[in-house]
This record gives C-alpha cells, sequence and structure tokens, in this order.
C-alpha cells in the first residue's frame, strides 16, 4: 500500500468522528426539542421539516432523543473503555515483568476463566444481583473488557525483556518500577492505543446491545440501545423510529474502526514496511 494513501482512513475517520461529537455535545444548538417532553398529539408522526426523524410512540422528538441519547452511550463507552484499559495495562503489564511467578500464573488463569465466561450472562448475573442500571451495566462490562489489554500488554513486555535496553536497565541497578515505566509501558501504549480504538466500536455495540435487552439505562432516559427496545413495537407502523439511532451507532462504529484502521497504518512498524 502506497504511503500517500495509509492516512486516509484516519482523516475520515476524524472527520466522521468530529461531526458526530459536534452533533451531539451541541445538541441543545441544533434542536429545541426537549427529549423526555411527551406531546401525544403528534404521536408517530411521520419524517418532517418540524421533526426530520418523525416521533415515536409518546410524541418525543427522535431526532432529539438520538442526539441526547449519543451523549450517554458514547460517555458511557469511553469511560467503560478507559477503566478496561488502565486495569489491563496494569496486569499485562505486571504480569509480564514477572513472568513464570506465580503472580503471572493467577493472572493467566483468571484471563483464561474470563475469556471462557459469556459476556452476556455475566451482565444478566450483575442485573440479577444488583438491579437493571446503567452503572451495573458498565460494572459488567469493565469486568471483561480488560482482558485483551492485559494479554496484548503482556505478549508486548514479554518481548521487550529481550531487548538490550531492558538488560541494561536491570544491570545498572535500575528498580523494578524504573523499569516499568520508562522500558516496558511506553513500548505498549502503540499497540494499545490500536486495540482500544477498535475496542470502542465494539463496546459501543455491546452497551447498545444490553440496553436493547433492558439491561443498561432505563426509560424514560434516551440511549440508542433502548430506543431500539422502544421502537421495534411499532416497526412495521413506524419504522422512521429506528432510523435515528441505527444510523447514529452504524457511523460512530464505522468512525472507530476507520481511526483504528488509520492508527495501525501509522504506529504498528509492520504496516510501515513497503513491500
Amino acid at each position: 500500500m502506497p504511503s500517500s494513501t495509509k492516512p486516509i482512513s484516519l482523516i475520515v475517520g476524524v472527520v466522521i468522528l468530529c461531526i458526530l461529537a459536534v452533533l451531539i455535545m451541541g445538541a441543545p444548538l441544533f434542536t429545541p426539542y426537549d427529549p423526555l417532553k411527551q406531546n401525544a398529539a403528534e404521536r408517530l408522526d411521520k419524517p418532517s421539516f418540524q421533526h426530520p426523524m418523525g416521533t415515536d410512540r409518546f410524541g418525543r422528538d427522535v431526532f432529539s432523543r438520538t442526539l441526547y441519547g449519543g451523549k450517554t452511550t458514547l460517555i458511557s463507552s469511553v469511560f467503560a473503555l478507559c477503566t478496561a484499559l488502565l486495569i489491563g495495562l496494569l496486569v499485562g503489564v505486571v504480569a509480564g515483568m514477572y513472568h513464570g511467578s506465580i503472580l503471572d500464573i493467577i493472572l493467566m488463569r483468571l484471563i483464561d476463566v474470563l475469556l471462557a465466561f459469556p459476556f452476556m450472562v455475566l451482565a444478566m448475573v450483575i442485573a440479577a444481583l444488583f438491579g437493571t442500571s446503567l452503572v451495573h451495566l458498565l460494572l459488567a462490562v469493565v469486568s471483561v473488557w480488560w482482558v485483551s489489554f492485559a494479554r496484548l500488554t503482556r505478549s508486548v513486555v514479554l518481548h521487550a525483556k529481550n531487548e538490550t535496553s531492558f538488560a541494561a536497565a536491570q544491570v545498572l541497578g535500575a528498580p523494578s518500577s524504573i523499569i516499568i515505566f520508562r522500558e516496558l509501558l511506553p513500548k505498549a501504549i502503540s499497540p494499545v492505543l490500536i486495540l482500544a480504538t477498535f475496542e470502542l466500536g465494539s463496546l459501543i455495540l455491546s452497551i447498545a446491545a444490553l440496553s436493547f435487552l433492558g439491561l443498561g439505562s432505563q426509560p424514560p432516559t434516551p440511549e440508542w440501545g433502548s430506543m431500539l427496545a422502544d421502537g421495534r413495537v411499532h416497526f412495521l407502523q413506524a419504522p422512521h423510529i429506528l432510523i435515528g439511532p441505527v444510523f447514529f451507532i452504524v457511523l460512530t462504529v464505522l468512525a472507530f474502526n476507520l481511526i483504528g484502521e488509520g492508527l495501525r497504518d501509522r504506529l504498528d512498524p509492520y504496516e510501515k514496511l513497503e513491500l
């Protein structure tokens, strides 16, 4: 692939994401309607100049609810991803630094158990124990999502330990904390960041799917997954209800996947080789 074409996906992804962020974060500027206000007289209205995406079964503006719901979905997804990423980095660095020790063995067996445990089942168990809410959904997500970051970080650390800089730091008597933060952790940032951009798209889909099942944000709070669940009853009568959340979910996931591909092209040393 010519080097001049590599940044295209990154640029397109960033442009799409910026447009979505402006629309979602500036929702009060683009829509005059309260996403929670009901109006029975405008129930299930079709798209019009007044309501670009129509109204739902309670007469609420779908476009307004989609923009405000995006704030709930994106903020919760980014928060869950950052938390899982930090946990994964910590676990992966510790496991790689003390490779072969009892600590490494325990952490890797824990990762194996979490990989074998279905994510949806864990979310349902947490919901059954603590109740259905967005906080409990994020708890279920973070409980499992750190595993991929931990495995990747550990493999990078094991590779970095074979480099001369690591051996030199040990010979000079550098403490483990200095070796971790100056020699090992910086080498894991690039691959983990690439993985995070791809995982964020999957995370948004998972949160929306669980909210669709009623395990996440509860009505009347707008959220893309719960909006899909609310509109499925009237799909044949008013399919426009689903246009907003579906369109924004697809664009958001596409944007993060494009950004991930662009970052991989720029940061992955193997992708930089011209064949």
